[in-house]
Parts: C-alpha cells; structure tokens; sequence
C-alpha cells in the first residue's frame, strides 16, 4: 500500500507538471520556434527527407534554427514529464487492478520518452549542419519520430483499457 501511496503522489505531481509544460510547449515554444502555429515542428519530425526538413526550416523564418536549439531543452524535460507521468499512472493502477499482464505499456511509455529524446538530438545536429546532413540518419529520426507518435496512443489506450478493467 505505501508503494501505490508514492505512485499516487508522483502522478500528481507530475500531471500537474506535464500539464503546463504541454502548454507552454505547445503554445507558446513552438509557435515562437515556426513563427506559425507550432505545426511545423511535427513537420519537421515526420518530413523523412532532408530536402523537405530543410524546407520547413527555411519557413521557420530568419532565426528559426537558432530559436529551435535555445528552446530544445525544454522537449528534452517535457518527454521525461510525461513518461513519469505515464509510468505512474501506470504502475498506480496496475497495482490497484492487480493486472500485472499490463505491465508492458510502462515499457512502451519509456520508450516513446526515449524515442523523443533521439529525435531532439537527432534534430540538434541536423540543425548544426542541414546541407551535409546524412539521409539516412533524417529518414531514421523521422522513423524514431514516428516510433513515438505511435506509441503515445498506445499507452493512453493502456491507460483507458486499465481504468476500464473489472476487478
């Protein structure tokens, strides 16, 4: 019971804090990053070719690059946020349900952090070199990139299944 009590209070917290990081992120980074809407910056990850990533940079406007990189570190936080938020919600209501063949989505959740802290590294050095960038190492990263947005709803649906399950 203690253990679920700390799983309890970490996906508090963490909610609260994923929560405000997703706002920020998404409403005020991005859109300063693409001078838009932030669109771009899922544009960028799922483009696949470096001809296309550099493209959509270029539509960033006249700092974009550099405002990317000042601004990385907070997606590199924002993707641990949320998979401690996953991991507690997760591990909370398996305990409580006592569904320990759910345990997988936990794995999925830290992969899709993982996968978003290879993507933003990846994106850091293609943003230090666009013209002389590998195609394979983009094509790659939009992989990885698409890896995470697929594995996001993967572990909500674990979540929703888990909160849904009978006793």
């Amino acid at each position: 019971m203690n253990s679920l009590i700390k799983w309890d209070r970490i996906m508090w917290s963490s909610l609260i804090f994923v929560s405000i990081l997703f706002g920020v992120v998404m409403f005020y980074i991005n859109p300063k990053i693409d001078s838009k809407n932030g669109i771009g910056i899922i544009e960028l990850q799922l483009s696949f070719f470096t001809d296309e990533g550099m493209r959509i940079v270029h539509d960033f406007g006249i700092g974009g690059a550099e405002r990317f990189k000042k601004y990385i570190l907070a997606d590199y936080i924002y993707a641990v946020s949320y998979v401690l938020f996953f991991v507690s919600i997760l591990k909370m209501l398996i305990s409580r349900k006592k569904a320990y063949n759910y345990n997988f989505f936990i794995y999925i959740a830290i992969f899709a952090g993982i996968f978003d802290w290879v993507e933003n590294s990846i994106e850091i050095a293609f943003l230090s070199n666009m013209k002389n960038f590998s195609e394979l190492i983009f094509f790659l990263h939009s992989v990885v990139s698409l890896l995470k947005w697929t594995a996001l709803p993967i572990v909500l649906f674990g979540i929703y299944k888990l909160t849904k399950e009978s006793r």
